[in-house]
């Protein structure tokens, strides 16, 4: 099961899951990409940002992020479906 963080930031409500290999490597439909974080919003919005394995933060280095440094990695995150 992928570990995940709900936040709120400029108006939606996030949440954000943390994509390992492991986790990549399931069969999900879409089928996701490879390892990173994968934001979906409560109005259906999904986007993922990719990171090389070692960059994947833990669920421990997500919570202590704010809400607005959140709701930046998901402005940087590309759509994806």
């Amino acid at each position: 099961m992928m570990n995940g963080l709900n936040f709120s930031a400029r108006g939606t409500r996030w949440r954000v899951m943390i994509v390992t290999n492991h986790e990549a490597a399931k069969e999900y439909v879409p089928p996701l990409p490879g390892s990173g974080l994968l934001f979906t919003a409560a109005d259906g919005d999904t986007r993922f940002m990719p990171l090389e394995p070692a960059a994947v933060p833990t669920i421990d280095e997500l919570r202590g992020k704010s809400n607005e440094e959140l709701g930046s990695l998901v402005q940087l995150a590309a759509s994806w479906k």
